[in-house]
């Protein structure tokens, strides 16, 4: 159902901008936009984000700093979510690029498979399992506690 809606947007974006790589990769925002959307939202409901800012900026912050330095380590576990689902939405679409006709993992799969069955099952399997494991890399990194620079140095001291 999304695709069909889609399908309008994507043709007057084409005669605009061109089919190319970012079009698409456009298209697979608009997907992925709802569902990063609440994973951000609800990690942005879990902390006091005027209070973090106001503090920030009372201390002579910048905005970049407040974002950087402030929001965005608050706001890691719903980032990291929200890149997850991304991630995954991306991967497993096929319905966008085989309607709009655009040559990608999943539509090249189908193309091979129809002269050889076995090739897209293997391709298929590496690919995922080099999926698992960067979404296991992404989940690391989300679950890694973080110290401070000055409790790093103080625990490396003791």
């Amino acid at each position: 159902m999304l695709v069909v809606g889609l399908a309008p947007l994507y043709l007057q974006i084409g005669r605009a901008l061109g089919t190319g790589a970012w079009t698409l990769a456009f298209a697979y925002g608009i997907t992925v936009l709802p569902f990063a959307y609440r994973a951000i939202q609800a990690s942005i409901d879990a902390i006091d984000l005027r209070t973090l800012t106001e503090a920030a900026r009372s201390l002579g912050a910048g905005w970049f700093d407040v974002v950087v330095r402030v929001l965005a380590p608050n706001m890691r576990q719903g980032l990291l979510a929200a890149s997850l689902i991304s991630v995954a939405v991306v991967l497993g679409e096929f319905t966008i690029a085989s309607l709009l006709n655009r040559q990608v993992f999943q539509t090249a799969m189908v193309v091979v498979q129809k002269q050889d069955p076995y090739a897209p099952a293997m391709f298929t399997l590496l690919a995922l399992a080099v999926v698992f494991v960067l979404l296991l890399g992404i989940g690391w990194v989300g679950s890694a506690p973080r110290l401070p620079k000055r409790l790093k140095k103080e625990k490396a001291a003791s």
